[in-house]
């Protein structure tokens, strides 16, 4: 009888550490995924380097992305812009808002997305054409004509966790991006 509970406790055990490597293979691979989906890309040349970042997201069914770029020169700490780049078929005059946030344990001991509160700014459109329209950060700094407030977005790409954009589109629908930083944070700090 004692060999039966033994082997009886055994199976319950073994079964539940092959759960627990299954879930933990899954939140290793979904780790991979994340990694992968946002690491930059990173062309440099001799007197300094762009990164690239294409988000996909879904509108109405099909894919679009929302493209970063940060471009710096080697002999300047700072970058000497970041641009955001998105399909042209939003509402143009509304720009892109840009927000921060940092990944926090609610009450219940669950991770959720915080948005920092004082760290959102619209940008305004440098250009738009049949295709895409380009918001550009000069020295990494959103100038809110609306607010009057300066966001320095280098200071919040390095403290934040996640940097989100919303925008408009024409029909009055919305969308919101959120990028998560940790690769940025690396990769740039390499460049230094």
């Amino acid at each position: 009888m004692k060999f039966i509970l033994a082997l009886v406790i055994l199976a319950g055990f073994s079964a539940t550490i092959c759960y627990a490597q299954g879930k933990n293979k899954d939140i290793q691979d979904a780790a991979n995924l994340a990694v992968k989906k946002f690491t930059w890309d990173i062309r440099t040349e001799a007197k300094g380097s762009i990164m690239f970042l294409d988000v996909p997201y879904d509108h109405n069914g099909a894919t679009e992305y929302l493209t970063m770029t940060v471009a710096k020169n080697k002999s300047v700490a700072r970058p000497v812009f970041i641009s955001v780049i998105i399909p042209s078929n939003i509402n143009q005059t509304n720009g892109v808002f840009i927000s921060f946030a940092k990944t926090v344990k609610n009450s219940a001991g669950e991770f959720e997305v915080q948005i920092e509160k004082g760290q959102t700014a619209r940008l305004n459109f440098e250009k738009c054409d049949d295709n895409d329209c380009t918001a550009r950060m000069v020295d990494c700094y959103v100038n809110d004509k609306e607010s009057h407030k300066r966001v320095d977005v280098l200071n919040g790409f390095l403290k934040y966790d996640h940097v989100m954009f919303l925008f408009l589109y024409k029909d009055g629908s919305h969308k919101s991006v959120s990028v998560p930083l940790f690769s940025f944070k690396a990769q740039f700090k390499a460049l230094q």
